[in-house]
């Protein structure tokens, strides 16, 4: 179980998620500048492939980057797992690269200037209640009516 995020660059100042029309998304530069961004924020990250890195936020926290092709533009998937917060680190590299944060689990950017950590804390309480042995909500399963037997 993960934290989700994508990071990716749009055309104009920051503004919510809903208002970035699709020819607004850019790339956010090649594969190779990309990478060196990720270097420098999180020089620890060891990569497996030109588009796949991995490291720890901390020595319970893993976190991965996966860079990616859309049409007409690029964007880097991350998938944090454990207690640390992501959000300063990955808003430092968002800020200097003049990239946004999508946070996956409530479909808004990131706010530099007043972050939410609404999607992030949903996650950890979801972490700390599977922990602590709760379950999270079952879907309701349909019952199943049966036909009469014809005779």
């Amino acid at each position: 179980m993960s934290w989700d995020a994508v990071i990716l660059r749009i055309r104009g100042p920051f503004r919510p998620a809903r208002e970035v029309k699709e020819s607004d998304y850019l790339p956010l530069g090649s594969f190779k500048s990309v990478a060196a961004a990720i270097r420098s924020e999180f020089p620890s990250a060891k990569w497996e492939s030109p588009t796949r890195a991995y490291g720890a936020l901390d020595k319970d926290t893993g976190i991965t980057f996966d860079l990616q092709e859309g049409e007409g533009y690029n964007f880097v998937l991350v998938s944090v797992s454990g207690s640390a917060d992501p959000i300063p680190a990955l808003l430092r590299l968002a800020n200097a690269n003049g990239w946004v944060i999508l946070d996956v689990q409530n479909s808004e950017f990131i706010d530099p200037a007043n972050p939410s950590r609404e999607g992030w804390s949903g996650y950890r309480s979801l972490v700390e209640d599977i922990g602590r042995g709760k379950r999270a909500p079952a879907k309701k399963r349909q019952k199943k009516t049966r036909r009469p037997r014809s005779k």
